[in-house]
């Protein structure tokens, strides 16, 4: 099946033209499917264009809103549905400012960072259509339109690394970013990348000059290696002079996130070593209080450690913030949501295999009962049957004796009385 969503207009104008509708249908289509329309729903679009668009096999949406949880401060965390049935998360994040949508690149994530729940597993990288029908989804969820936007920023810091999943990616951002379309403004769209040196370059030249943040979480290359597997394969002078580029091809900020992780990378020394070490870079610093992640065992620390670290970056000229926590009651992880839905069909899938399990052997052990009870009376039948043949066996044994019997004497006594007869006819003869 091919999505609709993974083509530009002038894509989608040569599918509308190789199914002989006329070249203008193509614009409503691309207005349909990033207003969130699929088939059936109410579209200006012909009856005949659908259905030749089905019989050749187009999706016009290429996933949907599975579950939504709201947290206490009114984020809302997304859980979707692909419709290969994979899932993938989103966090919408309210702000004065407007609304950003974080949105995943990958189903889980191959750099497998000791404190993140989406490395547990890998899947597949997404196509640029399922990337981007997630801000489809969320954009209608809130009542939006392609021309009455109601998401303003984007986060690419969802599920995956974007870097490893580069092609679709970029063609995200050139779908999102087209002025016919959604029309996001560069400015307004962060990608999080765990650093790849020769990826970061390659996005540098681009042209898109979208802001970039590098994960780092460490202020030196033995503290990152225990942490994040891909410090194994890049140095974090690598990663940094990349970004340097970065900043020099597109005139942007770069930003650095660090997780403060308790007996790891949280300690007043490391903030002065990380200040040392971006002085040259001079970029931002986010500050992240950590989403613990039960299946890693690794913990946060607590608001003065994170204050105490805050004041050593500051005093050495590095600017650097504390970003709020949003949906931390809610799974806030990246992969938690997911895999929290994951093990509860898992775990379903398994209660219903017990249950039929159970079911089958009280079936066979009431079809046993049955059967022994059926052949427990089938014994005592053949039983009281021969019992009874037994008894009239013996009743016509007594029978028939008896009855010799009773012949025996009805011919003696039959005997006797011919005998006094002939006696008394004797007699009788004398007399005369």
């Amino acid at each position: 099946m091919n999505n609709l969503l993974d083509y530009n207009l002038e894509e989608l104008t040569q599918i509308t033209l190789n199914l002989n509708q006329p070249k203008f249908r193509a614009k409503q289509l691309y207005n349909a499917i990033l207003n969130g329309k699929n088939f059936g729903d109410n579209t200006v679009l012909p009856q005949q264009f659908l259905t030749d668009l089905t019989n050749a096999n187009y999706q016009m949406q290429a996933v949907k809103i599975h579950k939504t949880v709201t947290s206490h401060d009114k984020s809302v965390k997304f859980l979707f549905k692909l419709n290969d049935n994979n899932l993938i998360e989103g966090v919408l994040m309210k702000h004065s400012y407007g609304n950003t949508l974080c949105v995943s690149t990958q189903v889980g994530c191959k750099m497998n960072c000791a404190f993140c729940a989406s490395g547990l597993s890998f899947v597949k990288n997404l196509t640029a259509g399922e990337i981007l029908g997630q801000v489809v989804a969320v954009n209608t969820w809130l009542g939006g339109s392609v021309t009455d936007r109601k998401l303003t920023n984007l986060v690419l810091m969802g599920s995956g690394e974007p870097l490893d999943n580069f092609d679709n990616v970029v063609k995200f951002l050139k779908l999102v970013t087209d002025d016919g379309g959604f029309n996001f403004s560069v400015r307004n769209i962060t990608l999080s990348t765990c650093g790849i040196p020769s990826k970061i370059e390659k996005l540098a030249d681009t042209g898109l000059n979208i802001n970039l943040a590098i994960s780092l979480h460490a202020p030196n290359n033995e503290i990152r290696k225990q942490i994040m597997p891909v410090a194994k394969s890049f140095s974090i002078e690598s990663v940094l002079e990349s970004a340097k580029y970065y900043t020099t091809i597109t005139n942007r900020k770069i930003y650095i996130e660090y997780a403060l992780i308790s007996g790891v990378n949280s300690e007043t020394k490391h903030a002065r070593e990380l200040a040392e070490l971006l002085a040259e870079l001079n970029p931002k610093v986010n500050l992240i209080p950590l989403n613990e992640v039960k299946e890693r065992g690794l913990y946060g620390v607590s608001e003065a450690k994170t204050n105490a670290f805050l004041r050593e970056l500051k005093k050495f000229g590095i600017s650097a913030t504390i970003r709020k926590s949003l949906g931390d009651d809610v799974d806030g992880a990246c992969g938690q949501l997911r895999n929290k839905e994951l093990k509860q069909n898992s775990t379903k899938i398994v209660e219903k295999q017990k249950n039929s399990t159970t079911l089958q052997t009280s079936k066979n052990a009431s079809n046993k009962a049955k059967n022994t009870g059926f052949n427990e009376n089938k014994n005592k039948n053949y039983a009281k049957n021969k019992l009874n043949q037994k008894n009239n066996k013996s009743f016509l044994s007594k029978s028939n004796k008896t009855s010799k019997s009773l012949n025996k004497n009805s011919s003696q006594n039959k005997t006797k009385n011919t005998n006094k007869n002939v006696t008394k006819s004797s007699r009788s003869k004398k007399s005369f």
